[in-house]
C-alpha cells in the first residue's frame, strides 16, 4: 500500500497545504477519488477561493439566462456521481452561512438567534470581519469531521501564507473571548456599556458622535444580544483547534520543482513545525517527465534532447530529495508534468492513479 492510501485509512483529516499553481487543489482532490475507490466516504472541503475543484468536479453549471457558470452549491456538501466503490462529496466554503449557523446553535432562543441574525452591524461584520472566513472554515471543517455520513475529511487550503491564517484562527478567536478587554468592556451584561453611571453616559455620547447614534446603538445591541453566544463560539474555538493538532490530522505539503514554489514548501513545513505539526507527506508536481533512452539510430538533435531531459530530471529529483529531508517529511512523492491540465473526473481518476503508482523518495 502507497502512502497516501496509508493515510486515508489512519487519518480521518488531511489537510493539502501549498503555493498557488503547484497542482494543491488537484492533488486534494484526486486524493478524495482514490479514497472513495477504497471504498471510502469522503468529502473534500475548499476553502480556496479558486474554481477549479468545483470545475473539475462537476459542481458549476450555466445560468439559466446563458451567462456566466454559477455554483452549485456553496455550504452544503453536495454528492458527486460516479462509479467507485465509496462515496465522495464535495463542499465549498460559505462562511457567512457557517457563521449564522453557529449563531442559531448556541443562541438559547429562537428570539435571541432572530435579534443577532437581523443586526445590521452582524450583517456585516459575519462577511467582512478580517479572520470571519478562515475560522468559519474551521468550523465546516470540525462539522464535516462530526458528520456520520463521512469516513475522510479532505481539507484544500488556501495558498501558502493564508492557510496558516485558517490554522491559527481558533486559537485566535478564543484569546479574543478570553482578552481582558472583551471581558472588561464588550461582554455582554458585564462590560462597561452595561454601566449606569454618568462617566459612561459622556463616553457613549461622545462615541456617537464619532461614528453615528445609530451604529452605536447596533454595536451596543450585537453585544447584548450575544450573552451565552459568546461562550459557545469560545468553547467550540478550542474543540476546533484540538483537532487541528490532534494525531487524526495529518498535513500534506504541495510543491513544484522550481525556485518560488520550493522556497514556500520550506516556509509552510517550518511554520507547522513550530506549531509542533509534522509534515506527513510531501507531493511535488511537474518534474520533468523520464523518458528511455533513444534508439541508437536516432538523430543527434534527438539523442541530445534526451541527454539534457535525463540531465534535469536527475537535478529535479536531487532537489525533491533535498527539499523532503528539509521539510521533515518520511515521503516525497514524484509527479510528472502532465501533458493537459487536469479538468474534469476523468482527469482525476487518473491522478488518482498515479498517486499510487508514482516514484517515491
Amino acid at each position: 500500500m502507497t502512502l497516501p492510501l496509508e493515510l486515508i485509512e489512519t487519518h480521518p483529516v488531511i489537510l493539502f497545504l501549498g503555493s498557488g499553481g503547484v497542482g494543491k487543489t488537484t492533488s486534494a482532490a484526486a486524493l478524495a477519488v482514490a479514497a472513495a475507490e477504497t471504498g471510502k466516504r469522503v468529502v473534500v472541503l475548499t476553502i480556496d477561493p479558486a474554481r477549479r475543484l468545483a470545475d473539475a468536479m462537476g459542481l458549476t453549471q450555466e445560468a439559466e439566462d446563458g451567462g456566466a457558470e454559477i455554483q452549485r452549491q456553496t455550504n452544503t456538501a453536495v454528492q458527486v456521481e460516479g462509479t467507485w466503490p465509496g462515496e465522495l462529496w464535495a463542499s465549498m466554503l460559505d462562511p457567512g452561512q457557517t457563521f449564522d449557523d453557529l449563531i442559531i446553535e448556541h443562541a438559547s432562543t429562537t428570539e435571541q438567534a432572530d435579534r443577532v441574525l437581523s443586526n445590521r452591524l452582524y450583517k456585516n461584520l459575519s462577511t467582512s470581519l478580517s479572520g470571519t472566513n478562515e475560522y468559519m472554515a474551521a468550523e465546516q471543517l470540525r462539522s464535516l469531521h462530526l458528520d456520520p455520513r463521512f469516513d475522510l475529511v479532505i481539507v484544500d487550503t488556501p495558498p501558502s501564507r493564508h492557510a496558516f491564517d485558517f490554522l491559527d484562527s481558533p486559537g485566535r478567536l478564543a484569546r479574543f473571548f478570553d482578552h481582558r478587554l472583551y471581558q472588561t468592556v464588550l461582554a455582554p451584561k458585564k462590560g462597561v456599556m452595561k454601566a449606569a453611571n454618568a462617566a459612561t453616559r459622556l463616553f457613549v455620547k461622545s462615541v456617537s458622535r464619532l461614528v453615528g447614534a445609530a451604529l452605536l446603538e447596533d454595536v451596543v445591541q450585537l453585544f447584548a444580544d450575544m450573552d451565552g453566544i459568546d461562550t459557545g463560539f469560545r468553547d467550540r474555538a478550542a474543540e476546533v483547534e484540538r483537532l487541528l493538532v490532534s494525531p487524526e490530522t495529518a498535513y500534506v505539503v504541495v510543491s513544484g520543482p522550481r525556485q518560488e514554489p520550493l522556497r514556500e514548501a520550506r516556509w509552510i513545513s517550518e511554520r507547522l513545525a513550530d506549531r509542533k505539526r509534522d509534515v506527513a507527506l510531501l507531493i511535488v508536481n511537474r518534474l520533468t517527465p523520464r523518458f528511455d533512452a533513444p534508439p541508437k539510430n536516432a538523430s543527434a538533435a534527438v539523442a541530445q534532447n534526451a541527454a539534457e531531459l535525463e540531465q534535469l530530471g536527475a537535478a529535479e529529483e536531487a532537489i525533491v530529495d533535498s527539499l523532503a529531508a528539509d521539510v521533515g517529511a518520511a515521503t516525497a512523492l514524484m509527479l510528472t508534468e502532465q501533458s493537459s491540465p487536469v479538468a474534469d473526473l476523468d482527469g482525476l481518476g487518473a491522478l488518482a492513479e498515479e498517486l499510487a503508482t508514482a516514484t517515491y523518495l
